[in-house]
């Protein structure tokens, strides 16, 4: 996982949690049918990583930063990617 970030990539994270923030809203309001939603966060990281772990874990950040679950995101990662 990343520990320090570039300017360039903290902005990409924003960017990125800009693009998320309508998905994330939307899971986060739906009925959990998982802890924390992680089934469907877990699932959407590995399809929009294509299944490369580094992709995944920066839009685990993004997905945080865009007010996704922390504990269902992490957990959603661990899982699927």
């Amino acid at each position: 996982m990343l520990t320090q970030m570039t300017a360039a990539q903290s902005a990409l994270i924003s960017d990125l949690a800009n693009d998320l923030r309508p998905t994330v809203a939307k899971i986060e309001r739906s009925i959990p049918t998982t802890r924390g939603h992680y089934g469907r966060y877990g699932s959407l990281l590995s399809q929009l990583s294509n299944g490369n772990a580094t992709n995944a874990a920066i839009l685990l950040l993004a997905l945080i930063e865009a007010g996704a679950n922390p504990q269902g995101a992490r957990d959603g990662f661990k899982t699927f990617c």
